[in-house]
């Protein structure tokens, strides 16, 4: 029987091979896509899931509210890890984490721009990291301990075997004895480490130093709600009584306050609504609370594509079985008149599918392999199908797709084929079928609603990141050169000293400014933050620790009052004085800002300026309030900017990088230009969008692959009609209007829903960002008018060839 039912398979491919290929062409592209998605998805939500213990660990953020600020924030006081140690029965262990030293020395080699820790002693407890050398146990418990990833011992020492063998670390090069090397390649984390220091508990710093990542894990069985409820009561309990310490305030009640009590009291003292939020490890990676929405949402926008790609193939399939299978109604027919059961008959037509849809996935399959290349450079990965850390489990995956895809593509042709009446079909009633006729209708308007609905996607898309490329950001972003100043010397580097760097940089040619900032746009190096206040006002405010022409470097406007400036640094310093942009005047709510005073830290302030708003975060949420200080002996400055201008740039930046060597000549120099990092900042959208065009076209290449089969089925089967119209006259023209008629009017009907969905899709993903355009009307006529000239080019090619044929070739079977 399987012979036989592969015998007529074969035969019947065979006989339509061209709808066979289509079939098979199309399923093959929606499959690779598919499988090429499912993997990164694999990969991206694998983070922090290769041990069972991981599911009972959390990470610890904070939710601030102060009046109209908001703020999540992922580091907390280190007091909050011994709190929980000593009043959580149900926490198993609790550690800490913070930044480390940004470079390693080993011999004469210095490395750069690596992540490291450093972390309690009981760190490991908590992250059950697999370690290939050395005791994870007792790794971190003496003094200047390291622990490395493989790839890290393998870029120092060639090596794993590296345990005793000691590098240096930061620009005071000290000395750590490597302890332990842990597996980076089996152990995917959101927690980014090349090397892993120690770091003794920290003394008790009270409850406003939020400096320290926080994770803990629950024992086997405890309720989690529970201890997290404790946890968070414990918390604003401990803030609370801290806060009024030393005020009339003070809590004088020894009993554990309830959260509203708690809130209360901070509401009261400084305005604040503090929220601990709880994140299990495994959400951490793809978490909008830590990470933003960039990550999730193309996590989102890449599941949607690979389901609607594999539906608009799915369908195509479907399609073209269901317009095919008149050529077959006779022989169904013929097999129920003689006895062949409806159930075998089935069973038949989904081994056809089977041969089929095992065809387009063995080329599938073979695509991925190709496509992955290029899919890796598109997101940054590394994914690999035949090596992924989890095959088993993928190779169930793509199992479990191929199943559901045959049973999609074929089940519903299996049914409608084998319910075929024979008392019809052997009279060739079935083309008229008005049941046959809907279905196919149904079907191409659900396949250009898809596809349109992508095509609109990507242009608004296109149309936001356009935008935010040219937007106005209130800063030059263009031959300004950043240099990270944590090396030795320019990071403690005293204002007189600094001067006279500055002088020697601006000697040389095509130099125009220099100066220093404690952070440097887009990145979030040196970042501080604090509560503001102006009368009853409060605001959380960014602390910005610049130095003389940091706004003439990035070319940003001054919107009343003055900069700093050397004959009044005197005065600045001594009365504390302060530039605030636009954003901190308005929150504040501050009229006639100059010479008013306002307080930060404790500390009041006098302001001298107000700049223009500048953009050098992001463009996912508005512009924060700042405030620009240059405070005496402030020495944690962490980026040098200079602006460049003149014809010959690149001879400029390679003077500069010389004249580095001169400054700072035990740490090689490490320059950034701002264009590029501003760059960076929107690859995540960058990378959206190319993913949105490629598979834009890809699900136009089907929908049009299989509207040309359709185009060429209904008019090889209405060849007579054609044949006896132009007998009676019928021009060409006509024809053409004939058959073109009903695919337009489905496209125009798929449109109209397509720009519905469209709009309800962009307008959630374009909520995203705190500047965006309006969808724009145009977008959506042009794509219906291409899909609709690209459908009758289609559709035409069939018509016309129709069209001009002999009729007397259609009609002589009569």
């Amino acid at each position: 029987m399987f012979k036989l039912n592969l015998k007529i398979a074969l035969r019947n491919i065979w006989k339509n091979k061209s709808a066979a290929f289509i079939n098979m062409f199309g399923l093959s592209l929606g499959l690779a896509g598919f499988i090429t998605i499912l993997l990164y998805l694999n990969h991206e939500t694998g983070f922090d899931k290769w041990d069972p213990k991981l599911k009972n660990v959390y990470k610890v953020g904070v939710h601030f509210k102060v009046n109209a600020s908001d703020e999540w924030w992922e580091s907390l006081p280190s007091n909050l890890v011994t709190l929980m140690r000593k009043n959580c029965p149900e926490v198993k262990s609790a550690s800490m984490s913070n930044w480390g030293e940004e470079v390693i020395v080993h011999g004469q080699d210095y490395f750069y721009d690596l992540n490291a820790r450093v972390v309690d002693s009981t760190f490991f407890s908590t992250f059950p990291f697999t370690f290939l050398q050395g005791d994870a146990r007792t790794a971190l418990h003496q003094p200047n301990s390291a622990v490395i990833n493989r790839k890290m011992a393998m870029k120092i020492f060639g090596t794993e075997d590296v345990i005793g063998k000691r590098i240096e670390m930061g620009f005071d090069k000290k000395l750590h004895t490597i302890t332990g090397v842990w597996d980076n390649e089996r152990n995917p984390t959101h927690f980014w480490a090349d090397v892993i220091t120690n770091i003794p508990d920290p003394a008790d710093d009270g409850w406003g130093n939020f400096s320290y990542n926080i994770y803990f894990q629950l024992h086997e069985g405890a309720d989690a709600e529970t201890a997290l409820a404790k946890i968070s009561r414990l918390f604003l309990d401990a803030k609370a009584r801290w806060t009024v310490r030393d005020g009339a305030d003070k809590v004088k009640q020894r009993a554990l306050l309830t959260e509203a009590q708690s809130k209360q009291i901070l509401a009261k003292n400084g305005g604040m609504d503090i929220q601990l939020i709880f994140e299990p490890v495994g959400k951490v990676y793809t978490s909008s609370v830590f990470y933003g929405k960039t990550r999730e949402t193309t996590l989102y926008v890449l599941s949607g594509l690979a389901i609607f790609l594999l539906a608009i193939a799915c369908i195509n399939f479907t399609n073209l079985a269901m317009a095919y299978s008149g050529r077959r109604a006779r022989e169904i027919g013929v097999k129920k008149v003689l006895g062949v059961e409806r159930n075998t008959l089935i069973k038949q037509f989904l081994f056809e599918t089977f041969l089929q849809t095992m065809s387009a996935f063995l080329f599938g399959l073979a695509l991925v392999e190709l496509l992955l290349p290029y899919f890796n450079g598109l997101l940054g990965g590394n994914i690999s199908f035949l090596n992924h850390a989890d095959l088993y489990g993928i190779v169930w995956q793509v199992a479990l797709v191929f199943v559901v895809v045959t049973l999609c593509a074929g089940l519903y042709p299996a049914v409608y084929l084998s319910g075929f009446l024979p008392t019809k079909v052997l009279k060739g009633n079935f083309e008229r079928s008005s049941k046959g006729v809907m279905i196919r209708r149904v079907l191409i308007v659900g396949q250009f609603v898809i596809t349109c609905t992508f095509i609109i996607c990507f242009s608004v898309m296109f149309s936001q990141l356009d935008f935010l490329r040219n937007k106005d950001i209130g800063l030059s972003r263009s031959q300004v050169v950043s240099f990270n100043m944590q090396t030795k010397n320019m990071m403690n580097m005293p204002a007189d000293q600094f001067e006279q760097t500055r002088q020697r940089l601006m000697k040389i040619e095509g130099v125009q400014s220099v100066s220093r900032s404690s952070r440097s746009p887009w990145t979030t190096n040196g970042s501080n933050s604090g509560d503001a206040a102006y009368l009853e006002n409060q605001i959380v405010i960014d602390d910005y620790y610049i130095d003389f022409d940091y706004f003439k470097t990035l070319n940003i406007s001054m919107a009343a009052g003055r900069d700093f400036s050397l004959p009044n640094f005197s005065s600045d310093t001594l009365q504390m004085s302060a530039i605030l942009n636009e954003s901190a005047v308005r929150e504040l709510g501050i009229k006639a800002p100059l010479g008013k005073t306002y307080k930060r830290a404790g500390s009041s302030l006098r302001i001298v300026g107000v700049v223009k708003d500048f953009n050098d975060r992001g463009f996912e949420k508005s512009i924060k309030p700042s405030h620009f200080i240059i405070k005496p002996g402030w020495t944690h400055y962490g980026s040098l900017l200079v602006s460049i201008g003149g014809a010959d740039v690149k001879r400029t930046a390679e003077r500069l990088a010389e004249e580095w060597k001169n400054i700072e000549a035990g740490f090689p120099v490490r320059m950034n230009w701002l264009d590029e990092s501003f760059a960076k900042n929107i690859a995540a959208y960058n990378k959206q969008e190319k993913i949105m065009k490629v598979f834009s076209i890809a699900t136009l290449a089907i929908a049009l692959l299989g509207l040309f089969a359709l185009a060429a089925y209904n008019a090889k089967t209405r060849s007579r009609e054609i044949a006896v119209r132009k007998i009676l006259g019928a021009s060409t023209t006509g024809i053409l209007r004939l058959l073109n008629k009903e695919f337009v009017l489905l496209v125009v009907i798929a449109n109209v829903i397509s720009f519905a969905a469209a709009y309800l899709m962009m307008h959630s993903w374009l909520n995203d960002f705190a500047y965006r355009i309006n969808i724009p009307i145009y977008l959506f006529l042009l794509t219906g008018l291409l899909s609709m000239v690209l459908t009758i080019i289609t559709v035409s090619w069939q018509a016309y060839k129709a069209a001009v044929a002999n009729p007397v070739d259609a009609l002589k079977y009569e």
